[in-house]
């Protein structure tokens, strides 16, 4: 998971702003979208945002703030306010905490592409300088005063690794060091969603953000299905319900369409309604799972096998990763259905071919016990 440390450079001013990118999985351009207006709308719970803070912004001023304080401002804050198109590529969401004795404003930008582009840190740069703009029409500066602090966060979920600079000067050609002090100066801090291992995401206990990336992974019915109990553990307060009832939007009208084109869902009042349809019907989609596993696998062994080859040969490397990634996928659906995994089981695999490792993926779907899966 790679992200760009934050400065620990003490803030002196009265305010400081956190300004979220989301590169959204979809390349048209349209903020119409429903997978950018479910993105908008699971961005727009007070949970979900501190839960992003929270779990991947690593920094010591990060426990200061209170999250109880968390408010929404209006959702048009920002609205005539870009310059050109960016008014029908961009769309935010807007909160406010309070941090220590002062207001920290979290912006969060929904920019609707899904590909790394080489001038991405001068738009944000360009996104700051608007905000400014909007905040001066509010309260213009007197004399003496200063503007707040941006923090500029792209969360990124292209399947191509981000090579795009993080630094404004990177973009610019290099200067002599008697006119660097007139070069634009701005970093960001990148936040690279796909990346993400399932152990990364599995660390961050009872975290929202983490948990709809796993469910972006795809790894299968199974995992889909503990995901959603989790939901229903960690969100089941009241305050918590618009959640779930934008989390079930988020499955029903972004995930099972991409996951199963063809499976017509009923309409589902609740995700304790969801779970129930996906563990009733489940055992009816082993087929496109699979296929979506087998993808997975394949891209966890190229990776894996990248690695090894660099030591011991590319095409060794590529079969031992291939078939580390299927043992990872198997190993991850037992713990999901069965709890934690034997030694026994652990040996099991470990031995295992990748023909075997796949029959007993299929025997998963079906099996009421851990024996049913390795029984010959």
């Amino acid at each position: 998971m790679r992200t760009r440390r934050l400065s620990n450079e003490k803030t002196t001013t009265a305010g400081a702003f956190l300004l979220a990118e989301r590169a959204a999985m979809s390349g048209r351009r349209s903020p119409h979208k429903q997978h950018d207006r479910s993105h908008r709308l699971l961005f727009s719970h007070a949970r979900t945002v501190r839960d992003l803070v929270c779990g991947f912004i690593h920094e010591p001023w990060v426990e200061q703030l209170d999250f109880s304080t968390l408010e929404k401002l209006p959702s048009d804050y920002m609205s005539g306010h870009w310059a050109g198109d960016f008014e029908e590529r961009v769309s935010d969401v807007v909160w406010r905490v309070r941090w220590q004795n002062t207001d920290l404003y979290i912006v969060i930008l929904l920019e609707l592409q899904s590909t790394c582009e080489q001038d991405m840190v001068l738009r944000m740069l360009v996104y700051t300088g608007l905000f400014y703009q909007r905040l001066l029409k509010e309260k213009p500066l007197r004399q003496g005063e200063r503007l707040p602090p941006v923090l500029p966060i792209v969360f990124y979920n292209g399947d191509a690794e981000w090579w795009a600079p993080l630094e404004m000067s990177e973009l610019i050609e290099s200067v002599p060091a008697s006119f660097a002090r007139h070069v634009p100066s701005m970093s960001m801090c990148l936040i690279d969603e796909k990346r993400w291992s399932l152990e990364d995401l599995e660390a961050l206990l009872d975290n929202v953000v983490a948990g709809l990336a796993r469910i972006d992974k795809g790894q299968g019915p199974e995992d889909l299905a503990a995901m959603v109990r989790r939901f229903n553990r960690w969100l089941d307060q009241p305050d918590q319900r618009a959640l779930r009832r934008d989390i079930l939007a988020w499955l029903t009208k972004v995930v099972f369409p991409a996951r199963l084109p063809d499976e017509t869902i009923p309409e589902l009042g609740d995700l304790d309604e969801f779970q129930t349809y996906v563990e009733t019907k489940m055992q009816t989609w082993p087929e496109q799972w699979k296929a979506e596993g087998r993808e997975e696998g394949l891209r966890l062994g190229r990776q894996e096998g990248v690695e090894l080859g660099r030591q011991e040969g590319v095409e060794l490397g590529l079969r031992q990763g291939q078939l580390a990634g299927e043992a990872a996928i198997l190993r991850r659906q037992l713990e999901f259905k069965f709890g934690t995994v034997s030694a026994t089981s652990e040996a099991h695999i470990a031995t295992a071919s990748a023909d075997q490792l796949l029959a007993w993926a299929e025997r998963l779907l079906t099996a009421e016990t851990v024996d049913d899966v390795f029984s010959s």
